[in-house]
């Protein structure tokens, strides 16, 4: 097993932090996408109700016109109130068309803790060392069993390429026997070792 230095293990902190600095600007982004979805929703259904009432008052005005006596003058002129506005239908569509986007980039994220089952980098394996890294609310390194050992895996992937990515950078960091493994309710399931 290799042994780290101040410097690498600095590293992978630092890593470790740019990464739930990342995890929580899209979860952010994910949030402010959520409620700007509820605006263009609370806008649409303004909207709704103000076509409703401008169609209400269209044909309460035609029923004035028509059973009115013809000797007063009509006066064709629409105004709007002040707290009224005529919107474009290509405006609606536009809002629409993103409220599908927002929609759509939704319904594709998975946030990773959710996983039932991950790709991970195993680092190493013991009898002995009972130990957690970290937290189990905040961690990038997990724990998980295979027979007796004690396992130590590195990062949380939907896919095993993502975890082959970062099994490559961990071997440069002289973990030379680390590899990939898929994990499932903190257990290894399979390894391509």
């Amino acid at each position: 097993m290799p042994i780290l230095t101040e410097e690498e293990l600095q590293d992978i902190v630092n890593k470790e932090t740019e990464a739930n600095a990342k995890l929580e600007e899209k979860n952010q982004q994910l949030l402010q996408s959520h409620n700007e979805k509820k605006e263009l929703e609370s806008q649409k259904k303004r909207l709704q109700v103000s076509t409703v009432l401008l169609f209400v008052l269209f044909v309460a005005l035609l029923l004035l016109v028509l059973f009115q006596p013809k000797v007063l003058p009509i006066d064709m002129g629409t105004s709007l109130e002040n707290d009224e506005v005529v919107v474009k239908k290509s405006t609606l569509e536009d809002y629409e068309n993103k409220i599908e986007e927002l929609e759509e980039r939704a319904a594709k994220y998975t946030n990773p803790l959710e996983l039932q089952g991950f790709y991970a980098v195993q680092l190493g394996a013991f009898k002995e060392f009972e130990i957690p890294l970290s937290s189990d609310s905040y961690s990038v390194v997990h724990n998980a069993e295979f027979n007796d050992f004690n396992l130590y895996t590195l990062g949380i992937f939907k896919t095993e390429e993502e975890a082959e990515r970062l099994r490559t950078v961990v071997r440069q960091l002289n973990f030379r026997d680390a590899f990939v493994g898929y994990y499932e309710d903190g257990k290894r399931l399979k390894s391509n070792y």
